[in-house]
């Protein structure tokens, strides 16, 4: 492939603007504090969670206020965002929503303010009970998370106990000490509010005697191969505990599941013995293995070498190079360089492989890279780690991208600068090292 020039355009068009918002690069805050964005582009962001991973990227409410400060637009796009707060049509968008709006309600906006409220007492999504909560809490601080608790106190008494009741209390202990949210809690005569403190102390003690049963491992060991093997044949609900199985087995267990799989010849029950591999290395690397990676089957070629990523071993490396060479299965095989790593091999990947055009195989492919990178420190991080940092679809990789840059000394000027503005906290952090300059594992 040929690299691009990845800096920051001086006067970026229409797309390169939205491409940053999608992805939460710096470059658009940037470009907004010295009027170089548009409106346009901004305001759509504002309207739909561009996010790649919505549960594990930070929320964008936060970065885009301050955009639309910069821009000057806070009274141009309070109707628009009025409007999707009350039609709240695009569910995945929700929260991003009441973000903005607890900005507006904070500078007066009663109409913002109401509408939290609202949606707090009437919890129009069923999926996001805890819509708006954080938001009033923030506005209104104990008064705002007694109003959240009596809400679900009173709807105690037609469902149970769920895990995000205790995450507001567990937020709340965050924001005021346990202290005093047990003062607010046991000082109100309010019926739905004991009832919501009562169910509180009820899970309280739950955690306490799951804490004192059988760890995971314990519980991992407990289960016998023949389970194991027994639930791969028949596809047992539970089969996605052998993550979990293999970390724990015993040597003598995993030999027992690799002789299975040699054996197996129907695709599906191969994929599913191999999952035990997802985060145990294989013991044994054999010519089976690496025609595994060359099966028919889709799902058994990506888990056969999601298993050899984890080992070093000479047949690795041959298969690996030799799908480097045939670029159409290229991407698939750039893990296995971790551990596999010689040196020039960043060149010949850089030379190999194409970028997708799904967004997920894109960040499957650019996470792959950087664990390569990661995990050699003579490796030439200058060209496929701003590849990835740029390129990513995810906040997550980004950083890590990032991180190694600037760790290596590789990172060109303009990235450590964008970092600062960046929508993820922690690659705020890292222009600033506020973590430090110790790579992480």
């Amino acid at each position: 492939m040929i690299l691009g020039d990845y800096s920051p355009p001086p006067s970026p068009s229409p797309d390169q603007q939205r491409d940053a918002l999608r992805k939460g690069l710096g470059r658009a805050m940037q470009w907004a504090m010295t009027r170089r964005l548009d409106e346009g582009p901004l305001l759509e962001a504002c309207l739909q969670d561009l996010r790649f991973d919505t549960q594990l990227e930070d929320s964008r409410g936060d970065w885009l206020w301050r955009m639309i400060r910069a821009v000057g637009a806070a009274d141009r796009f309070r109707v628009p965002i009025l409007h999707a707060l009350y039609e709240l049509s695009d569910e995945r968008s929700a929260n991003q929503l009441c973000e903005l709006a607890r900005h507006y309600a904070d500078g007066g906006d009663g109409a913002f303010r109401a509408r939290l409220y609202e949606i707090v007492e009437q919890k129009p999504i069923a999926d996001s009970p805890w819509l708006g909560e954080e938001e009033i809490v923030r506005l209104d601080g104990e008064n705002g998370f007694l109003f959240a608790a009596r809400i679900r106190g009173g709807q105690l008494a037609s469902r149970e106990w769920e895990w995000d009741d205790a995450m507001l209390v567990k937020d709340a202990i965050e924001r005021f000490g346990e202290p005093q949210v047990n003062d607010l809690l046991d000082g109100t005569s309010n019926e739905a509010i004991a009832s919501f403190r009562a169910g509180w102390r009820r899970q309280e003690e739950v955690e306490r005697r799951q804490d004192a049963a059988s760890s995971h491992r314990e519980e991992m060991r407990a289960i016998t191969v023949e389970e194991i093997l027994s639930a791969a044949e028949a596809d047992e609900p539970w089969f996605h505990l052998l993550r979990g199985w293999g970390i724990h087995a015993d040597d003598v267990d995993l030999e027992t599941v690799l002789q299975q799989i040699r054996g197996a010849r129907e695709p599906a029950v191969i994929a599913r013995l191999l999952q035990v591999f997802s985060r145990r290395a294989v013991p044994l690397v054999d010519e089976h293995l690496i025609q595994l990676c060359r099966h028919g089957d889709s799902e058994v070629r990506r888990r056969a070498i999601s298993a050899l990523d984890q080992v070093e071993h000479p047949l690795i490396r041959d298969f690996a190079l030799a799908e480097l060479e045939n670029r159409l299965r290229a991407a698939a095989v750039v893990g296995l360089f971790a551990r596999n790593y010689r040196p020039g091999d960043e060149r010949r990947i850089l030379e190999s492989i194409e970028i997708p055009d799904d967004e997920c195989e894109l960040h499957g492919l650019l996470m792959d890279v950087i664990e390569v990178l990661k995990a050699n420190p003579d490796a030439d991080c200058s060209r496929l780690g701003v590849l990835a940092y740029a390129l990513t679809p995810c906040e997550i990789c980004r950083h890590g991208a990032a991180r190694l840059l600037l760790d290596r000394g590789a990172a060109p000027e303009w990235l450590g600068e964008e970092c600062r503005y960046d929508s993820g906290e922690r690659c705020r952090k890292l222009a600033t090292r506020g973590e430090g300059s110790t790579e992480e594992g």
